[in-house]
């Protein structure tokens, strides 16, 4: 049975996919990383974008966020990016992280295509119906792709409330843009940064 999540809160760091010489998952590196961000204060860990994610096949996704659930949940939280090209493969990926013990998923946009807020919603609207635990929405338009509409975002919070959807705001100008996401939620957005 699939332990219930736990509060996100404190540091939470993306880790590193480590890999080996024949370019297979470096597992056991990875222990010892995870139990190094602990050692050094961390509250969790999340598994995002610079854990190469975008790089990765569909096994080796779901190889590493088996992995990190079941070496990070004994110390703290985990979080697992689920954000694909397709809400189909999007909701199998955070069915799949919740499965495993995930205590919340992270979802970027799709990156190959800009979608309009409709589909935007649908997206996110599929992740949150697949699973119980947190989604945090990330807009990573400072990286990929384009800033995600903040009434949209706003319409999610209102829809599903703060214990279920949650923000990592990478958008540009950040500052302003916080500010915005803060104001169009009347402060009720929890946010990761």
């Amino acid at each position: 049975m699939t332990p219930p999540p736990r509060a996100l809160r404190g540091v939470l760091p993306v880790f590193q996919t480590p890999w080996l010489d024949d370019e297979s998952l470096d597992l056991e590196t990875l222990a010892r990383e995870i139990a190094w961000l602990h050692d050094c204060g961390a509250d969790g860990i999340v598994m995002a974008m610079v854990s190469e994610t975008l790089r990765l096949s569909s096994e080796e996704r779901e190889q590493l966020a088996e992995a990190a659930c079941q070496i990070g949940r004994a110390r703290g939280t985990v979080v697992i990016s689920v954000g694909a090209e397709s809400s189909k493969v999007a909701e199998r990926y955070a069915r799949h992280a919740e499965a495993h013990g995930a205590d919340a998923v992270m979802a970027i946009p799709p990156v190959s295509v800009g979608i309009g807020e409709s589909e935007l919603l649908a997206y996110y609207r599929r992740i949150l119906h697949a699973i119980r635990i947190p989604v945090i929405v990330q807009d990573a338009s400072g990286y990929v792709g384009r800033p995600m509409p903040i009434a949209m975002q706003a319409r999610l919070l209102d829809e599903y409330g703060p214990d279920r959807v949650l923000y990592k705001p990478e958008a540009s100008p950040i500052g302003p843009k916080l500010s915005e996401l803060r104001d169009a939620t009347s402060g009720r957005a929890r946010v990761f940064e």
